[in-house]
């Protein structure tokens, strides 16, 4: 179904852009010497982390659709 095409590409953009957030908050983290900000900053990746699985999620969904 043409739906369900459309929203697993949206959803792999979207899980692209997840991961990428994922390494960039590591990053962050990585380089920042204040703990709050570091441990604030490992929590935001931690969101991110969630994210990537909940549209890993939707991407499966989606595949027994097609």
């Amino acid at each position: 179904m043409f739906i369900n095409e459309a929203y697993r590409d949206y959803f792999r953009e979207i899980l692209e852009l997840e991961k990428r957030m994922v390494e960039e908050s590591r990053e962050l983290a990585e380089a920042v010497d204040d703990p709050e900000v570091k441990q604030f900053m490992l929590r935001i990746m931690m969101d991110e982390i969630r994210h990537v699985s909940y549209v890993e999620e939707l991407i499966r969904l989606t595949e027994g659709d097609s």
